[in-house]
């Protein structure tokens, strides 16, 4: 299992740290759903079996990558 960390940047100067699983399409990753994200549209991260937090894309002012884990 690959795990990615995240840091999502938001525009108010606040950061919000996610881990990802990175095992599927990379069409699915968090940046690259991110990069299709219009200013309108919501960013959905995390999961139902864990929590999800919907953040709206014009909110976000860049997401940078972290530690990449290999399990």
């Amino acid at each position: 299992m690959h795990i990615q960390d995240y840091r999502i940047h938001l525009i108010g100067g606040r950061t919000i740290l996610v881990r990802e699983e990175c095992n599927g399409p990379v069409d699915t990753y968090l940046h690259n759903r991110f990069w299709r994200c219009k200013p309108d549209d919501i960013l959905v991260v995390g999961t139902p079996e864990t929590s999800r937090a919907f953040i709206p894309a014009r909110n976000i002012l860049y997401i940078s990558t972290g530690e990449s884990v290999e399990e």
